[in-house]
């Protein structure tokens, strides 16, 4: 049977797997706000291979895989609540205002994004750079753009999977 992968429903965020076993339950996952319409993508780049060439042909006789593509989920939100851009920024966040790290700072979180179609896109250990993007205006709003990188988790099971809709496991 065919499966078809598409549209977005939520996204949640919380603490890092440690492994693709221990994945955040529901309760313990944070419900990201709504996504900027048509600003979500799913991406994986190429793979890397290396090509071995002899003088007499000017094909390779051999084409080895040398690196794994990687894969990224990109997103915006237009609600900036400062909470929310601290948890994807780093920095301090409360009801009253946002305010920077003073140096750099690594955010990884564990993300659980669920598709339309019902299935769910879970990053176990994701790197989450993190910008304020868009302008001010009348035909313009700022917004939170969360660009998403699998990292392996710390037991080396894995970095991230997509499963039909229900528990991770």
């Amino acid at each position: 049977m065919a499966v078809y992968l598409y549209g977005i429903a939520s996204v949640k965020y919380g603490t890092s797997a440690t492994g693709l076993g221990n994945f955040p339950s529901g309760v313990l996952l944070t419900t990201a706000p709504d996504t900027v319409k048509g600003s979500v993508t799913i991406e994986e780049t190429e793979g890397a291979t290396t090509e071995f060439f002899v003088d007499q042909k000017f094909s390779p006789v051999r084409s080895v895989k040398t690196e794994e593509g990687k894969l990224s989920a990109t997103f915006q939100f237009y609600d900036m609540t400062f909470n929310t851009m601290a948890a994807f920024k780093g920095g301090t966040g409360n009801a009253s205002g946002y305010t920077p790290a003073t140096g750099y700072v690594t955010v990884d979180k564990a993300l659980e994004l669920t598709l339309d179609s019902g299935d769910k896109l879970c990053i176990h250990n994701a790197s989450c750079a993190t910008r304020i993007v868009g302008g001010g205006g009348r035909d313009k709003l700022w917004a939170l753009e969360v660009k998403a990188t699998p990292q392996m988790t710390t037991d080396l099971s894995g970095s991230w999977r997509i499963h039909k809709y229900g528990p991770v496991i």
